[in-house]
């Protein structure tokens, strides 16, 4: 009895640890008002879950833009020293813990490149190949916006 136990709880166990880590990889964000979209790159470092923009559906500015045709960059960062780093490659979610009780990514943040700032965030499956994101102004979640992303193959 004792074995079939420990064997129900590692199989368990190696269940909860494949759903935390089918985050990782890359997902489309929905598009923005101007059509763009990110391609966010999950990854793991020390038990913590960070994306970085891998793609954008539009990377350079559009006609018209004073920087037509160049690559977008952090232009709204706060940090002058960053505003003319690219935005293909920078931390666009980080420092999510996974909930198991909770069965969501908490503790993170988003980070809005249009205008330089940055919001808490947690992260859900709605099914394998779609999670909701939802960044909000204040930590529990109350006062903000959520968005559909989907896992690209």
């Amino acid at each position: 009895m004792k074995k079939i136990i420990l064997l129900f709880m590692l199989i368990l166990t190696a269940l909860t640890f494949s759903k935390e880590d089918d985050i990782q990889g890359k997902w489309i964000t929905e598009k923005a008002k101007n059509g763009n979209q990110i391609i966010v790159e999950f990854y793991k470092i020390n038990n913590k879950y960070f994306g970085k923009i891998n793609q954008l559906t539009i990377p350079t500015y559009e006609k018209g833009h004073k920087l037509e045709g160049k690559n977008k960059m952090d232009l709204a960062n706060p940090d002058e020293k960053l505003k003319t780093r690219p935005l293909v490659g920078i931390n666009f979610v980080s420092d999510f813990t996974y909930n198991t009780e909770k069965d969501r990514f908490e503790n993170g943040f988003i980070y809005n490149p249009e205008n330089g700032k940055t919001y808490y965030c947690s992260i859900s499956f709605k099914n394998p190949n779609t999670i909701v994101v939802k960044g909000s102004l204040d930590r529990s979640g109350f006062i903000g916006s959520k968005q559909i992303w989907k896992k690209i193959k």
